[in-house]
């Protein structure tokens, strides 16, 4: 091989593990900045998977009475000062489909309470537990909701901090449990 070739296989070389260490850096940032609120396993957040009837029974939780309706259990650690849902409509929505129960680790309530059904503190995460939420990166309170259909089967649960802007999801996956 000549010399001149030979330089030109290094300056490729070079130019691939440059490449290859940006990109490695880039993935790092990203995994660096996950939100402290996601499940730490990225694969079980947010499935889309509606899980079969009668597979797994919703936990009998008195306070919660969800038997006979669909119900959207949404758990978060605090909702003072703030809405459930960006837009009103999405609360409402929902609320045609199934009963919305919201579910917080200290107690508070949202500013518009519309709709919802009751409103339950768990402050020792009981609750939460029942319903195996998984802990969040965090290993603080989950955030994220449950799915119970009428017959009282969880058909879906995800840790979800971003649930208050994804109301077309939860509704997209209510009509799944219908089908």
């Amino acid at each position: 091989m000549s010399e001149e070739a030979g330089k030109s296989v290094h300056l490729s070389v070079r130019i691939w593990i440059a490449v290859a260490l940006f990109f490695a850096g880039f993935l790092g940032l990203a995994e660096y900045q996950r939100n402290p609120l996601n499940d730490p396993d990225a694969a079980r957040q947010r499935t889309g998977v509606v899980l079969p009837p009668g597979q797994e029974p919703a936990p009998t939780i008195s306070s919660l009475d969800i038997h006979g309706r669909p119900a959207v259990i949404i758990f978060d650690r605090s909702l003072a000062g703030r809405h459930l849902f960006h837009d009103l409509a999405d609360q409402s929505d929902i609320t045609k489909n199934a009963a919305l129960i919201v579910v917080t680790s200290d107690r508070s309530r949202p500013i518009i309470e519309a709709g919802i059904d009751r409103v339950l503190s768990d402050q020792d995460g009981a609750i939460a537990e029942a319903f195996r939420l998984r802990r969040p990166i965090d290993k603080g309170y989950p955030v994220g909701y449950a799915l119970v259909d009428a017959s009282g089967s969880i058909r879906f649960r995800t840790l979800d901090p971003g649930y208050a802007r994804r109301a077309w999801e939860i509704r997209l996956l209510l009509s799944d449990m219908k089908s």
